[in-house]
């Protein structure tokens, strides 16, 4: 394939969908150059194709990052720490990722808020049923403890033992709602929300 082909190539896939001038670059190369690193002429080549479909608005960096955004946030519910990291891979400049990041913040907070809180729901829901476990041994714990032989040998050594299980399942039931808190910020971390947005969101989860 020759430069003319690949440009005429290129300009058809643009006019399918967005796509990066990082992109463009890795068509162009994989096309002119078979995935080799392209000659001095075959480099020439493909910033002149990339310039002169910059120009006709065929690739636009900033439009490609607004969609990619959105779409990604939407459809993929990925994070903005997640989608600097796709617009990087993709070729576009940081300035240009963190401004269409940026100018959808409310939209990144509506999706943390929905992601969160069918999160939240689930897992309250196993919550709920590991608290009725450790309500029913807790029970029978005191129950033990009550009626213990006061006049057995070991009666210190076997109360201490099930006080120190009381005060543990006590505990644990206490923070329930702490640990579901904690799972859900290292849930929203896996789907690269930022600590900022996060702490809005799950603000009073917990207390």
């Amino acid at each position: 394939m020759d430069s003319r082909q690949a440009k005429a190539r290129l300009m058809a896939e643009c006019s399918r969908r967005e796509i990066s001038s990082g992109q463009a670059r890795q068509m162009l190369i994989r096309w002119l150059s078979k995935d080799s690193p392209p000659t001095e002429k075959q480099e020439k080549e493909i910033e002149e194709i990339i310039s002169s479909l910059k120009k006709d608005k065929y690739i636009d960096d900033a439009r490609f990052a607004k969609a990619f955004t959105r779409d990604k946030l939407r459809f993929s519910k990925w994070g903005p720490e997640k989608i600097l990291r796709g617009l990087s891979d993709a070729g576009v400049d940081k300035s240009i990722a963190e401004e269409a990041i940026n100018e959808q913040e409310d939209l990144a907070i509506q999706v943390l808020t929905d992601i969160l809180s069918k999160k939240r729901k689930d897992l309250e829901k196993k919550a709920e049923k590991k608290a009725a476990e450790d309500k029913s041994k807790l029970e029978s714990l005191e129950r033990q403890l009550k009626d213990l032989d006061v006049q057995k040998k070991d009666y210190y050594k076997q109360k201490t033992a099930l006080l120190r299980k009381i005060y543990a399942l006590q505990t644990k039931l206490r923070n329930s709602s702490l640990q579901t808190k904690a799972s859900l910020i290292a849930y929203a971390r896996t789907k690269g929300f930022p600590s900022s947005l996060i702490e809005r969101v799950t603000r009073g989860y917990g207390d």
